[in-house]
């Protein structure tokens, strides 16, 4: 059973003479044949003259030296060769009764498995990219700028710093859709989501599409100043770009309306609590006349609009 077996299996005496071992060990330690010459040999002896052809030969002979030594079983231990093989190995002393008898020793080629293993790790990792995604303008998605809010608000929270919040979205964009048809108001927020990435280009800022024609920007030791510049620079070029919108009772153009929150981060806040804030002032950006910028306030919600 054992010169038939798949797997390279060895078993030592007490003494490290081989006792038995099989072609598949060989072949897997690159030793010439037949495996029957080997009888009697220390093992040992073998494992010093193509240790080489291992990834780490000096930590395999030594764990060998310790594992014999600890007389402890050792399930799926990993070795790793120069070529790229990959072997579990089982270690298993053997007992008749009470008395020690030898070892045995089993490997097993798992590279392939480990190779599936690792092209499963690549598509889930890419899977969960494209989750955090938003399909249409490329920009990240609502389920990763809430993730990304809770980095921010402990990494703003721990240092004492201010963490900036901009919410915002495209005046009369349901008028949009109604007039020019859903595939262009598409067109229209791929262009939007653009005009914001181009802004935040050389900025430590995490934009995402929050839903709709809402977009969500995260502006990490930002003040409410910053906030505002950054805010007025996107909303002067979605305006200068001139994409034209009849249906507008604003512009002529699609312009957009920002609600603007910041914060120092303190333990008795939720991270959500900027959103819900940025989209107050949003709310107030729209009910003053659209087009325009809403800096939400403690003392009075939305009270300064730009």
């Amino acid at each position: 059973m054992v010169q038939n077996a798949k797997t390279g299996t060895m078993i030592e005496t007490p003494e490290r003479e081989v006792a038995v071992i099989n072609q598949t060990f060989c072949d897997m330690f690159d030793i010439p044949g037949p495996p029957n010459q080997y009888v009697g040999l220390k093992s040992n002896q073998l494992f010093l003259s193509h240790a080489p052809m291992l990834k780490d030969p000096a930590r395999f002979l030594k764990t060998v030296e310790s594992t014999v030594y600890s007389k402890e079983s050792i399930v799926d231990e990993e070795i790793t060769f120069i070529n790229g093989k990959i072997y579990a190995r089982d270690y298993i002393p053997i007992y008749e009764g009470h008395v020690y008898i030898g070892h045995y020793w089993e490997y097993r080629d798992i590279t392939e498995k480990k190779k599936a293993e690792c092209d499963l790790r690549k598509a889930n990792k890419k899977l969960e990219m494209l989750s955090m995604k938003d399909g249409l303008t490329g920009l990240n998605n609502r389920r990763s700028l809430d993730k990304q809010l809770e980095i921010e608000w402990e990494y703003a929270q721990k240092e004492k710093e201010p963490l900036s919040f901009l919410l915002f979205d495209i005046d009369y964009f349901k008028a949009y859709n109604d007039t020019y048809g859903h595939i262009q108001g598409d067109e229209c927020l791929k262009e939007v989501a653009n005009i914001a990435k181009s802004v935040v280009f050389d900025e430590p800022a995490f934009v995402a599409r929050y839903g709709g024609e809402e977009f969500g920007i995260l502006l990490p030791r930002a003040n409410q100043y910053e906030a505002i510049k950054m805010a007025e620079a996107i909303r002067q070029q979605v305006e200068q770009r001139g994409i034209i919108h009849q249906a507008s009772d604003v512009f002529k153009c699609v312009t957009i309306s920002v609600g603007i929150m910041t914060v120092v981060p303190s333990e008795n806040i939720p991270p959500i609590s900027i959103v819900h804030q940025a989209d107050q002032a949003l709310y107030e950006a729209k009910r003053t006349g659209q087009n325009r910028i809403s800096v939400y306030s403690h003392h009075k919600e939305a009270d300064s609009n730009v």
